[in-house]
């Protein structure tokens, strides 16, 4: 077709050329396109990054009670309550992990109470041990859920009511005063589900979510395994002292005093008791220690039948 109109081919080199010019031309072409929106975009690209946690480092020391070393051989008792050695550490990592596990409501109990119980890492328990023993203390019918009145279930996700045990450093940090009594407030009516749980403070040295605002109960690992100087030796009433009157103040009672007698649950029973008083550490100490579950009564025979 070429040749009709007197027009000459080019030379093979010259095609050669041409065509590896045109392929290192599209190469080049192609790395400047993608060269191009790096040069023009106006910000780098975001990188991933941690989430800030609160921290638990006190802007002042804690102060902390004398700590006198344990020296007793464990109980039963004490394994029970999730106690597996006397040698308490003062402080522990500051951070926490929930025992897993949840429980189902009984429908024929009363309102339901949604506890979490979580251990801080590093400090050394039977953390299955101390969660089961937790519930059923409070679960107890001389306890604030006497005749049944109230449940406290367990769950590992939202709760209305947290147990943090903890080292004793860190249990002073998160909770200087714990005695601090919640506003009372309504009561929600009992639902199958946890009740949303509040976020703890970013802050605790300033504003220690542990003490009753946020439905949480810290225990001390030395205070649960030595008990207090009010109960001796009886570590186990010393556990259902702590618990009872840590969650007094979460349902809005405050401290009382004691005249004489038997103490209310709600007088401070730790160092020790007014004169003339006794320690109790149950709200409803004359209930019986078990909710008696009522029988049939017989039917009564017609006297036809016995004849």
């Amino acid at each position: 077709m070429f040749a009709g109109r007197g027009i000459a081919l080019p030379g093979f080199g010259v095609t050669v050329l041409v065509v590896v010019g045109a392929f290192c031309l599209g190469i080049a072409a192609g790395w400047a396109t993608g060269l191009v929106p790096d040069l023009v975009r106006a910000e780098p690209s975001p990188s991933p990054s941690a989430s800030p946690t609160p921290s638990l480092v006190a802007e002042v020391d804690p102060v902390l009670p004398s700590m006198e070393p344990i020296t007793r051989e464990l109980t039963q008792d004490d394994r029970d309550a999730g106690v597996t050695t006397t040698s308490v550490t003062r402080q522990a990592d500051g951070t926490f992990t929930v025992v897993p596990g949840s429980g189902i409501p009984d429908d024929d109990a009363g309102d339901v109470r949604w506890v979490s119980v979580a251990v801080e890492d590093g400090v050394t328990a039977d953390v299955a041990a101390f969660k089961a023993y937790v519930i059923e203390t409070l679960n107890a019918n001389r306890g604030w859920g006497t005749g049944h009145s109230l449940q406290f279930v367990p769950t590992d996700g939202v709760a209305d009511y947290r147990i943090v045990l903890a080292s004793p450093y860190t249990a002073a940090v998160l909770c200087p005063d714990t005695h601090v009594t919640v506003e009372p407030g309504a009561i929600d009516t009992a639902s199958d589900e946890p009740a949303p749980s509040p976020t703890p403070s970013t802050t605790p040295a300033d504003s220690p979510w542990s003490c009753g605002q946020d439905g949480v109960i810290v225990v001390s690992m030395y205070n649960w395994t030595a008990g207090f100087p009010a109960y001796a030796d009886d570590y186990v009433s010393a556990r259902a002292y702590l618990l009872n009157h840590r969650l007094g103040h979460l349902t809005g009672r405050a401290d009382v005093e004691c005249a004489g007698g038997r103490a209310d649950v709600m007088v401070i029973q730790e160092d020790s008791v007014p004169a003339g008083c006794e320690v109790n550490p149950w709200p409803n100490p004359d209930a019986p220690e078990d909710f008696p579950i009522p029988s049939p009564s017989p039917t009564p025979v017609p006297d036809s039948a016995t004849a």
